[in-house]
C-alpha cells in the first residue's frame, strides 16, 4: 500500500479478494487519512519551478531566485544580510529570453538547468560516499549511475550495478548515506528478506529515522511543472 501524491495504491496478487483488500484498508484508515491530509497540504506549496519557490537540498529548505545574466548558471549561496537565508541563484543567458514568451517556458528552462545541477551535486556526493561505505561493508559496485527515477530513490541489479536518483540531493546526508547502505547491501541479498534488513541495521542503525524522514516529506520531493 502507498500514498502517492494524494492517491492511495494498493498493489497484492491476483488471488487476493477484493474483500480481504477493503479490510485491510478500512484497518488502516486513520493512517491513510492523516497521509493523504500531509500530502495535500504539502501539493499546495509544490515547487513549480518560479522565482521564490522554495526547495530542499541536503535537507535545508533553500529559495530560487531567477535573473538573467551571460550564461546558464545555478549556484547557491547564504546571505548574511537576510538572516542566513539560503539561495539557490537560476541564471538564463540573455540571449534565451526571447524564447521564453510563456510563463511555462520559462519554467522547463529552469527546470532543465536545476536538473543538470542536482546531477552533479548528487554524483559528486554519492560517488564518493559509495566509495566510503563499499570499504567498510566490504561490498563495491561494478558500477555507479545517477538518473532520474519518478518513484524510486536507487536501485541495484545481478549485475552489481547500483543506480541512484539525482534527486537524493533534496535530502539530508544522513538519509541519502541511508539509501547508498541499502543499495549496497542489495549486492549481497538481492531481496528484502530479514537477512537484507540485518545487514542494512549493522552497517546503519538508524535507518529506520532515515525511511520515516522520506516518507514525511514524500510529496515535498516531486518537481511538477504548472499547467
Amino acid at each position: 500500500m502507498q500514498v502517492k501524491q494524494g492517491q492511495v495504491i494498493v498493489r497484492a496478487p491476483h488471488f487476493v479478494k477484493d474483500a480481504f483488500i477493503r479490510d485491510f484498508l478500512n484497518e488502516k484508515s486513520v493512517w491513510l487519512k492523516g497521509k493523504i491530509a500531509a500530502q495535500q497540504y504539502a501539493q499546495i506549496n509544490y515547487f513549480d519551478f518560479c522565482h521564490g519557490s522554495e526547495l530542499f537540498l541536503f535537507g535545508e529548505k533553500v529559495k530560487v531566485i531567477v535573473s538573467y545574466g551571460k550564461k546558464n548558471l545555478v549556484f547557491s549561496e547564504i546571505s548574511k544580510h537576510d538572516n542566513n537565508q539560503s539561495y539557490l541563484n537560476v541564471i538564463i543567458s540573455e540571449r534565451s529570453r526571447k524564447k521564453f514568451s510563456k510563463s511555462a517556458d520559462l519554467a522547463r528552462q529552469i527546470k532543465k538547468q536545476l536538473e543538470s545541477y542536482f546531477k552533479g551535486v548528487a554524483q559528486d556526493y554519492i560517488v564518493a560516499r559509495v566509495a566510503e561505505f563499499s570499504e567498510r561493508i566490504l561490498l563495491t559496485p561494478r558500477q555507479i549511475n545517477i538518473r532520474q527515477y519518478r518513484a524510486r530513490w536507487g536501485s541495484c541489479n545481478s549485475r552489481k550495478e547500483v543506480s541512484f536518483n539525482y534527486l537524493l540531493a533534496m535530502a539530508p546526508p544522513w538519509v541519502i548515506d541511508y539509501v547508498i547502505v541499502h543499495e549496497l547491501c542489495h549486492l549481497k541479498h538481492l531481496n528484502h528478506a530479514t537477512s537484507f534488513w540485518l545487514l542494512v541495521a549493522k552497517h546503519y542503525p538508524n535507518y529506520q529515522e532515515a525511511k520515516q524522514w522520506l516518507s514525511n516529506h514524500q510529496s515535498e520531493l516531486v518537481w511538477q511543472l504548472p499547467d
